[in-house]
């Protein structure tokens, strides 16, 4: 499915089913003081669209298969919930701006009674106290940059600014009389958003299926990068090659953060193995106290990056421990060879000596002709741009590595004309 075809359902509704049931109404909303229609038809406006993308952004957040399938994946569904929520706040923001404006030159007074939480009727005052909580939430998410166990916490109290949005939406006088049929339509995705909200933050850790792993084997490749290999202590475990999983280590020097690391291995032993980079406090924490035989707690499989999903021809291209997937690629095609699959990977690292696992891509050379390693190294030949790769206008794309190779590739690959579908790519930018 195109990417823009599953903006669909966010355009009915968020936009087309409460705009039309509010159009039933428009135009015997009244109107007091003489205001303008502009800003109280536009407040409304905002207000009615922005609650519903607010709400619909909870639901995005419970990990629910068939979901996460129809978004191409959790990567994905997550950066469009991140995406959904920024463009919720701002137009909730607006609502209140663009409502004061009508009191513009006649009585500057009451403009700040839409804003701040100092108006006569307690039901606008909760809104107003709902948007002050929404706008130092964004500020610790946009601003201020909290650590990621931190910010996790902070983020559950988007269910009470929810909460308090959804008391003033409902409180506004006669809201039930004149608008009977978009005040259905609002019960109904805020009890979803409720339902959402509650599942995620609070029956999610017990209701999740965690498969319990040991850690077998430590294997430090440099002073950042180390290979996690850990054997599989339940009855099934099963996934895809390049899917990712949420890993805790239950470890009394760790903390009991779950991070998603993607699977090196092909599902048909009961070891798998994962790389991690110190990027981070826990991911450093991880390499200094991580020992063996730690219970490891393994959430999932999550993901849709699959090369079997491509067309014949490919181009895999992999940054640092964005060489993950493609390890657990290379690991599948040794034991399933699919002679038809033409494949040109670009190993993308800084030097040689970073370069983990090249043996393992010679010898899957070896046994399929139409595979063949690059290995790019940015000390001797600059970044990877999109000219350096051999026609790629007509081939899958395949990307994994950090967020500037990625986004600059994204780029010139547009510029070269590449269709935008032959591109698919791991984004572990939600963390």
């Amino acid at each position: 499915m195109k990417t823009k075809n599953r903006y669909v359902i966010f355009i009915v509704l968020a936009i087309i089913i409460p705009t039309s049931l509010w159009l039933l109404t428009f135009p015997n909303t009244t109107i007091k003081h003489d205001a303008s229609p502009f800003f109280v038809y536009g407040s409304q406006l905002l207000a009615i669209i922005g609650f519903s993308l607010f709400a619909i952004s909870f639901v995005l957040t419970t990990r629910i298969k068939v979901i996460e399938t129809y978004f191409g994946g959790l990567d994905k569904l997550y950066q469009k919930h991140s995406t959904i929520g920024k463009i919720a706040f701002f137009m909730i923001l607006a609502h209140p701006i663009v409502l004061s404006l009508r009191w513009i030159p006649d009585n500057i007074e009451k403009i700040f009674w839409y804003i701040l939480p100092i108006h006569r009727k307690m039901e606008i005052n909760i809104g107003s106290w709902a948007l002050i909580g929404l706008i130092v939430l964004l500020l610790f998410t946009l601003v201020i940059k909290l650590p990621y166990d931190k910010w996790k916490i902070s983020h559950k109290f988007m269910g009470l600014c929810f909460i308090l949005g959804s008391i003033h939406v409902f409180g506004i006088n006669n809201f039930y009389q004149n608008n009977k049929y978009l005040a259905f339509y609002f019960i109904l995705i805020t009890t979803l958003a409720l339902i959402a909200f509650m599942y995620k933050s609070i029956f999610y850790k017990w209701t999740a299926k965690k498969h319990p792993f040991e850690v077998l084997a430590i294997n430090k490749l440099n002073a950042e990068v180390m290979e996690i290999t850990l054997i599989n202590k339940s009855t099934h475990f099963n996934y895809v090659p390049g899917q990712f999983c949420f890993f805790q280590f239950v470890n009394k020097d760790l903390s009991m953060e779950s991070h998603p690391f993607t699977i090196c291995d092909a599902p048909l032993k009961d070891e798998i193995s994962i790389l991690v980079k110190s990027l981070g406090d826990y991911t450093n924490t991880l390499h200094k106290k991580l020992t063996l035989n730690t219970t490891a707690l393994v959430e999932g499989p999550y993901g849709c990056f699959d090369y079997k999903l491509g067309k014949k021809k490919q181009i895999w291209i992999a940054g640092g421990v964005g060489i993950a997937p493609f390890m657990s690629w290379c690991r599948d095609l040794m034991r399933n060879n699919m002679p038809e699959l033409e494949v040109d990977f670009y190993y993308c690292v800084h030097n040689k000596s970073e370069a983990f696992y090249t043996h393992e891509f010679e010898k899957l050379e070896t046994i399929m002709p139409n595979f063949h390693l690059n290995v790019h190294c940015s000390t001797s030949t600059g970044h990877i741009k999109g000219s350096d790769i051999k026609e790629p206008k007509d081939k899958t794309i395949c990307i994994c590595g950090p967020k500037s190779m990625r986004t600059s590739l994204l780029k010139e690959f547009k510029t070269l004309q590449v269709p935008k579908e032959n591109i698919i790519y791991e984004d572990f930018d939600f963390i």
